[in-house]
């Protein structure tokens, strides 16, 4: 038995080998491989995890009322139950303790942020309810804690920033952070300051993502949730709504330069056509909000074969495309025509880009069959 296990072990060696030959990770081989349970066993496991937290909680709720009438009872049964889950999370693998962890996690989450609420003003109760956010964040040896933890401290700080009168730039912040890690998804792990943060990118990424998509969801169908809130919008000039879009824009120019730096055998020209293409994009997603983070997200997903990403970008697209054709002030014969014109502008820029591309591929074929020439 022994030998059979170090048997199938040996593949695992001989990949970790060359994975840290070019550089992609660090440290010595896993031992052995972890056997999960199928995906159905997981799931009655996490039902049950909630069910057991929901009725442990609701007993203390009601056995421990005399908490909510002292100022330091959230805090301590709060802090008492994040922590309990923490130990949860790093001692034990088990479907059913860690969906019951998460669920306590959660609840002291809500009894801290009822004591922030309860002697703090909103602008200050936001803004600790985001720092707990970030450091749970960093504490919670969990991944699905840690996609929680990314959305709701996204979530979190474009709020936060909205009642301090910046509430158009939160989304491009977010935004940022979660496109640097998705395309530093490999440089990361080379560095010592980032070695712990890069094993835990991706949950962290999409976090931050669907924050930012929900963002741009309620504003592309109208819904000015920083109104709701009750933040006050000036028109200044950092304050101003194209602030925001400035932000997106940038974020976008900043994604296909990475890309780009990635393939060295394009030319420059076409290079510069991609750049004015993106502007382009973004200057008309400023009046149709949104579109350009379908796009991103689209983008991002092909660029690594992350199909996960390509489905949510091309939902968010499609979404954000429809928020805006509903919403326009226009007669439908209008309408067709501006999704023909649309439609046409889209073809034909594609249709360039490959031309180009193909242009470029055969000069430089050509260029090398020269070359090989000459040297003989």
């Amino acid at each position: 038995m022994k030998q059979s296990l170090s048997n199938t072990n040996k593949p695992i060696h001989g990949l970790w080998q060359l994975l840290i030959q070019h550089q992609l990770v660090m440290g010595e081989a896993p031992e052995k491989t972890e056997i999960t349970s199928p995906w159905f066993v997981k799931l009655l496991l996490a039902i049950a995890g909630w069910f057991a937290a929901s009725f442990f909680l609701g007993f203390v709720a009601l056995g421990l009322e005399f908490i909510f009438d002292e100022d330091l009872g959230p805090y301590i049964m709060g802090a008492v139950l994040v922590l309990v889950a923490y130990v949860l999370l790093l001692k034990i693998r088990n479907e059913f303790l860690e969906h019951l962890a998460l669920a306590l996690s959660f609840c002291g989450q809500i009894l801290l942020v009822y004591g922030f609420i309860q002697h703090t003003n909103d602008d200050v109760s936001w803004l600790m309810a985001t720092v707990l956010q970030l450091s749970l964040l960093f504490m919670m040896p969990n991944d699905i804690h840690r996609f929680c933890s990314a959305f709701i401290a996204g979530c979190c700080l474009m709020v936060t920033l909205a009642l301090f009168h910046l509430p158009f730039i939160g989304g491009g912040v977010v935004l940022m952070v979660a496109c640097w890690l998705l395309l530093n998804e490999f440089n990361l792990s080379k560095k010592p300051m980032f070695a712990g943060l890069s094993r835990h990118k991706r949950p962290i990424a999409y976090g931050l993502l669907l924050s930012q998509v929900l963002q741009s969801s309620l504003m592309a169908y109208q819904y000015h949730w920083y109104k709701d809130i009750g933040a006050s919008v000036s028109q200044g000039f950092y304050t101003a709504p194209w602030m925001g879009n400035v932000l997106l824009a940038f974020v976008s120019l900043y994604v296909a330069q990475t890309i780009l730096s990635r393939h060295p055998e394009l030319s420059q020209k076409l290079r510069y056509w991609i750049f004015a293409v993106i502007v382009i994009i973004s200057v008309l997603s400023f009046e149709a909000p949104g579109i350009n983070v379908g796009i991103l997200l689209l983008i991002l997903g092909f660029s690594a074969s992350n199909y996960l990403l390509m489905g949510v970008g091309i939902t968010a697209l499609l979404s954000f495309i429809s928020a805006y054709y509903y919403f326009l002030h226009y007669t439908l014969f209008e309408k067709s025509i501006t999704l023909i014109v649309m439609g046409l502008v889209l073809l034909g820029i594609r249709w360039f880009l490959l031309k180009s591309s193909w242009l470029n591929g055969a000069e430089a074929s050509i260029n090398n069959v020269v070359k090989e020439s000459v040297s003989e």
